[in-house]
């Protein structure tokens, strides 16, 4: 498939949030994709497995909603959850590169189960499929605009209570000198309650952090 077609695809999105504290230094725009086939044990967030579930969103049209959001609130970046991000490349590397250019104050974080070794082998799976080599071409535009990745499966057996890192074989990775580690905090819980009572629940469940 050429760049072309593939810069038209859709991403489908499981949910959004405009400002968190939890995911990544600074408040931070979230966006958890749909759809995960590694299927880890004990997994946070079943919900975004099924591949047809969430809605699809264009890349425009998530730019759009994330200058709406700045323009709302002090947004230090945009942080890429799921689900499993990188079985959407085609759409995410237009979704960070688009973040790249129109945001240039912004960091870009993202959260990925496959290892950095994973994704520079082009060894993961997405949709539509592509070869190991445009895979690992996909995965290096991706980490030019990233400033930080927490990469690895989930591993239930294994907590952490490292920043950001859900059990002790992920790895938070700097890709850029935006960020120190230091900047990184610590695992909390946060709840967003919208004008429309819509709750999120988003973060990681250490006993007796929970930010509102």
């Amino acid at each position: 498939m050429s760049r072309e077609a593939r810069a038209n695809i859709p991403l489908r999105v499981h949910a959004p949030l405009e400002a968190s504290g939890a995911n990544g230094p600074g408040e931070r725009v979230v966006i958890w994709l749909q759809g995960c086939t590694l299927d880890c044990p004990g997994c946070w967030n079943p919900a975004t497995h099924e591949r047809a579930g969430g809605f699809e969103r264009s890349v425009p049209e998530i730019l759009a909603w994330l200058e709406a959001a700045r323009l709302r609130a002090a947004i230090a970046g945009l942080t890429i959850s799921g689900g499993e991000p990188m079985e959407q490349v085609p759409g995410l590397v237009e979704l960070v590169e688009g973040t790249s250019r129109r945001f240039q104050s912004f960091s870009i974080g993202l959260f990925s189960g496959y290892s950095e070794g994973e994704l520079e082998r082009g060894r993961y799976r997405c949709f539509p499929d592509a070869t190991a080599f445009e895979k690992r071409g996909l995965w290096r535009r991706i980490r030019r605009t990233l400033d930080f990745a927490v990469l690895g499966r989930y591993n239930a057996r294994a907590p952490s209570s490292d920043p950001l890192a859900t059990s002790k074989n992920q790895r938070l990775q700097l890709y850029s000198d935006r960020h120190s580690r230091a900047d990184f905090p610590p695992q909390l819980v946060e709840v967003a309650i919208d004008d429309h009572g819509l709750t999120q629940i988003t973060g990681f469940p250490v006993l007796g952090s929970v930010s509102k």
